[in-house]
């Protein structure tokens, strides 16, 4: 497979013009030096192998193997203009080669360390917030204890086993199903900061370097930056338009956005193949949206100044997830030609992206008519709703209530702080200013994804429940 990939890489013409700029070099001094390229050669043998272990964790995700770095490289040459590329020098070049390789390492993981991070405080979280597999886990376990009750040498724990085996494989798959779930959106959710620590043990931190100046720093803000929304990268600290290696200018920011286009472009039908979908046949929603998105592209090129993007959909599900993606593409080219816009004429002149229109996409609708509906909402009937008497009929129940959530906020908070041993204080607070009365507390807090998944779905039911009673 290393071999392959190296061969596939060799054959790109962004690795053929870094041996082009080597080749230059070596006129103008006469010292040849392929340091670069063959850095690249050792570390891409090394990462192809490992990518091909993403699987082995996340079953049911499109392929984010050698191949997808290979797709992302060949977008970048597409999306770069060629003035821009010609510019572009030898570590500039190489950085690009190296964040398509490594900006989705974070993914792997081997069995022992999946068990080492099942007990790690974010992994904790992330299942803690996600209640409905929580209890699905919980339930799936407690069915399947029956060793409490019997005793393995127990001849009627026996005959037990063998009448009931089949639905011990049952409990075994649901727990298994949902501990893959959960581990699968852990990984998906901090693969980029886990890249650094998994570059690092590899020891391939030290290989991207030239001359022995390292410049992996960079190739690690050009990763990070697809985790992020584009107006992180406005951070020059991190992300600067003109740092040296050496003799060797890099805009960093530049390298950034093109990574990140290219990677969300990459809807080569090799990513998915349709024979790969019905063998792996996933079962997690999201894992089926992402196939059959990709899946319904037929036709898909990068031309100079748009992106044209054919599709034949089965179903206005299957549509509606494509039209949404395609949106979010046209928003990161809007931001990113936005950020671009905004270097001086010199620098404008040489890093540039083309690409000023919208995606130009053409669907096939297949047995039906596909509309945008959209609902609006009055938002000021759903806050009274909420947080008047149409909720609880009386004000004193919603003070009650309030006070109650208080409660139960400094006891969770006071618990979780004792487990920690740490000294802890509870505090509730009721005022009553200018008509307005508050009630504040130092116990647990809400962030911002527990309103959004427990707060924002009783406003859900709450409006579901108003649409049928008005049909009543």
């Amino acid at each position: 497979m290393s071999e392959d990939a190296i061969l596939r890489l060799q054959q790109t013409g962004l690795f053929k013009k870094l041996l082009e700029k080597e080749n230059e070099e070596k006129k103008k001094t006469s010292i040849v030096d392929n340091e670069i390229s063959k850095n690249i050669t050792s570390v891409v043998d090394k990462v192809s192998s490992l990518l091909e272990r993403i699987p082995i964790n996340m079953p049911e995700f499109t392929l984010h193997n050698a191949n997808h770095s290979l797709h992302v490289i060949k977008n970048m040459e597409d999306l770069i203009p060629p003035e821009t590329l010609k510019q572009l020098n030898t570590v500039e070049i190489s950085i690009l080669i190296y964040a398509a390789y490594l900006h989705d390492i974070g993914m792997i993981s081997d069995v022992y360390k999946r068990q080492a991070l099942f007990n790690i405080e974010e992994f904790k979280m992330l299942l803690t917030l996600n209640e409905e597999l929580c209890e699905k886990l919980e339930k799936a376990k407690k069915d399947g204890d029956y060793e409490a009750v019997f005793v393995i040498e127990n001849k009627a724990f026996t005959d037990f086993l063998q009448k009931n085996h089949v639905h011990y494989k049952t409990v075994y798959d649901a727990v298994l199903d949902i501990e893959n779930k959960v581990f699968t959106d852990f990984l998906r959710e901090n693969h980029v900061e886990r890249a650094h620590k998994i570059i690092k043990e590899y020891g391939l931190d030290s290989e991207i370097s030239w001359k022995e100046t390292p410049y992996y720093k960079w190739v690690k803000a050009v990763c990070d930056s697809h985790g992020l929304p584009v107006k992180e990268l406005k951070k020059n600290d991190d992300w600067p338009i003109d740092v040296s290696v050496r003799n060797k200018p890099v805009n960093v920011q530049y390298l950034s956005l093109v990574l990140r286009l290219a990677d969300i472009l990459d809807l080569d039908s090799e990513r998915t193949p349709k024979h790969l979908f019905y063998h792996i046949n996933p079962k997690d929603k999201i894992s089926i949206q992402e196939w059959e998105k990709h899946l319904s592209i037929t036709g898909f090129r990068i031309e100079p100044e748009e992106i044209k993007i054919d599709a034949e959909c089965e179903s206005p599900d299957c549509e509606r997830v494509l039209r949404k993606f395609i949106k979010d593409i046209d928003k990161e080219l809007e931001e990113s030609n936005y950020l671009i816009l905004s270097y001086r004429d010199d620098f404008a002149r040489k890093y540039r992206l083309n690409l000023s229109k919208p995606v130009n996409l053409r669907v096939h609708s297949n047995g039906y008519i596909y509309r945008d509906f959209r609902f609006e909402l009055d938002y000021r009937r759903v806050l009274d709703l909420l947080m008047g008497e149409g909720l609880y009929g009386d004000p004193l129940v919603a003070l009650r209530e309030l006070l109650q959530n208080s409660v139960d906020a400094v006891r969770y908070r006071e618990s979780l702080e004792k487990r920690e041993g740490n000294g802890y204080r509870p505090t509730i607070e009721v005022s009553l200013t200018n008509d307005e009365l508050i009630v504040e507390d130092n116990g647990i807090g809400m962030d911002e994804e527990i309103f959004k998944n427990y707060f924002m779905k009783v406003v859900e039911v709450i409006i579901k429940a108003q649409i049928f009673v008005k049909k009543t």
